[in-house]
């Protein structure tokens, strides 16, 4: 069990949501996504709501801003990649950053 955690890395992942259109509030797409890097495998130690921001530079017109969601956690070093192609399904995630810390 200790080569487990010895193997697990600290993370940061900032997210960005595109909340126009959606019936979800920022919140609850915040706790849906910290859901589901918990199913992944990750241990979620903290997640935290940065507010609506606007972009410094916009891809679209119609999407000038957008809602960003912080979470910290450990997990496996693979666990960037399994998140980014899970995440990349989600229409209402418009970016997606991950640290090690």
């Amino acid at each position: 069990m200790q080569e487990n955690c010895s193997k697990r890395r600290n993370y940061r992942v900032t997210v960005i949501f595109d909340a126009r259109e959606q019936q979800e509030s920022p919140d609850e797409m915040r706790d849906r996504v910290g859901k589901l890097m918990e199913s992944i495998g990750a241990e979620l130690s903290a997640s935290e709501s940065l507010g609506t921001k606007a972009f410094a530079r916009c891809r679209s017109k119609k999407f000038r801003e957008g809602a960003y969601a912080s979470y910290l956690l450990a997990a496996e070093p693979s666990f960037d990649e399994g998140l980014l192609s899970r995440l990349r399904l989600d229409r209402t995630v418009n970016r997606t950053f991950v640290e090690k810390v």
